[in-house]
């Protein structure tokens, strides 16, 4: 049920979705000229303002800031567990994965294996049957592939296939590693998404070292003109901040972190 909910009504708190529906809200009040006008003005207002660098920075940076990139200057732990979100699953059209924005995630799993910091990596994803994936191969599989593909031993990696979202991830991540005496983990994922992840980590039993990848603040100035100029790539990262923050508050009600 709860899967069902955060598909079906997540859009709508997407900034450029309630814009759209102001603006039809508008349309169908054009008779009433003032409110048609000031509904239009404000659908306007919520695309400019979140599609602006200043407002897009702000809301990444206070997901972002939460776990500062350390790169690996990070201590050892038992276990490297990444989160799925990174790739493309093979398809009829295309034979192999492909690498998508948090691919990251992958790249940082890598980096820490190879650095000596754990001996195990775990890959954690499932697919969502809403998303019709349902008996298809996980996209655990997928990563694990891809980590092999870079020389990284099979035997030193674990796939957890079954979990569907942030709380699956760690539930099952536990009940994978837990067995085995792992509690102390290198959690990697987006540095947006690190907050609600590590949380629902440690609530999962985990002793956790956030290690966040997919970093989209903290590159580059932009120009002054550009802070307030609209973007459609400062509007996807203000949705997927406003997600994250909308993400916690749900955790936090249900008692997932």
């Amino acid at each position: 049920m709860y899967n069902l909910a955060s598909k079906l009504l997540a859009p709508l708190g997407e900034p450029l979705i309630l814009a759209i529906l102001l603006a039809v809200c508008a349309l169908l009040a054009w008779k009433r000229r003032r409110l048609a006008f000031r509904l239009l003005i404000v659908a306007v207002a919520f695309l400019l303002l979140f599609s602006s660098k200043v407002v897009e920075r702000a809301l990444v940076r206070s997901l972002e800031d939460q776990y500062r990139d350390s790169g690996m200057d990070v201590p050892t732990a038992q276990a490297i567990v990444v989160l799925g979100g990174g790739l493309r699953m093979p398809s009829g059209i295309h034979p192999l994965s492909g690498l998508i924005d948090p691919s990251d995630r992958q790249l940082v799993a890598f980096r820490l294996y190879r650095s000596g910091k754990a001996p195990l990596i775990l890959c954690s994803a499932g697919n969502n049957p809403i998303g019709g994936q349902t008996g298809s191969t996980p996209p655990a599989s997928g990563m694990a592939r891809l980590l092999e593909e870079w020389g990284i031993p099979s035997s030193a990696i674990q796939i957890e296939g079954g979990s569907i979202n942030t709380h699956e991830n760690a539930i099952l991540s536990y009940q994978t590693l837990s067995p085995r005496g792992i509690r102390r983990i290198l959690l990697v994922t987006s540095a947006m998404h690190m907050p609600r992840a590590a949380g629902a980590f440690r609530k999962a039993g985990f002793e956790v070292i956030a290690v966040p990848a997919d970093f989209h603040s903290g590159w580059s100035e932009p120009y002054p003109l550009e802070k307030w100029l609209p973007s459609a790539d400062n509007l996807r990262n203000s949705d997927a901040a406003l997600h994250e923050w909308l993400g916690i508050a749900i955790y936090r009600l249900r008692g997932w972190m």
